[in-house]
């Protein structure tokens, strides 16, 4: 039987219809007007090691999104995944989120996101980079909404309790690997040298 690990992440900040500007301004936006939006995900890795050898390192994503400006009720997460570090140029990873959301009408919506991953300053901003995440929400094909969901120091301790494995050794082997590769890719950004961030979700 193949390792396996889950875990479970929440986020929440802030989002604004302003979606043809910066995430950082669509914030802004979004805080000033009251427009809060968060998810609860589970992130299921069903074989750790063909998540490493995947291009794209894949895993199902499943929960719930918070998100008032589209819907007053939680959306269902039907079709969503996570692709852990993918390259998207030399010194950058992106952590992607693709999120397809329904509401109890029916109504459909599509949520993008990513994570960047890359030595910004002399010091290491793993910290930042890796409970920073640009948004963007369309509706049928169409922007709707974009912004920045982030998670604290609690969040991340929380989200580190949530970790639970099936496998070799009672489930800690495929968590070993995991947690190994992550910090694996991690280390090999911020020993590098220094490099301007993309910012750009289709990097």
């Amino acid at each position: 039987m193949p390792d396996s690990v889950r875990f479970t992440e929440t986020m929440a900040g802030w989002v604004s219809p302003a979606v043809t500007e910066t995430h950082e301004a669509a914030a802004a936006v979004g805080r000033a007007s009251g427009q809060r939006a968060s998810f609860t995900l589970t992130m299921l890795t069903p074989d750790v090691d063909r998540m490493v050898a995947d291009p794209e390192h894949r895993s199902p994503a499943f929960g719930l999104v918070q998100c008032p400006a589209l819907h007053p009720l939680p959306l269902r997460v039907d079709d969503g995944h996570l692709d852990l570090f993918v390259d998207v140029a030399p010194g950058v990873l992106h952590m992607r989120y693709q999120l397809g959301l329904t509401a109890v009408d029916g109504v459909r919506y599509r949520l993008n996101g990513y994570k960047e991953v890359v030595r910004r300053r002399w010091w290491p901003t793993v910290l930042t980079d890796t409970t920073t995440l640009f948004v963007d929400v369309a509706a049928d094909g169409a922007p709707r909404l974009r912004g920045i969901l982030t998670m604290g120091p609690g969040g991340v301790t929380a989200q580190g309790l949530t970790f639970r494995g099936e496998g070799a050794v009672f489930g800690l082997a495929g968590i070993v690997r995991y947690l190994a590769y992550y910090v694996r890719r991690c280390v090999g950004v911020y020993l590098g040298p220094r490099r301007a961030p993309l910012r750009r979700p289709d990097a």
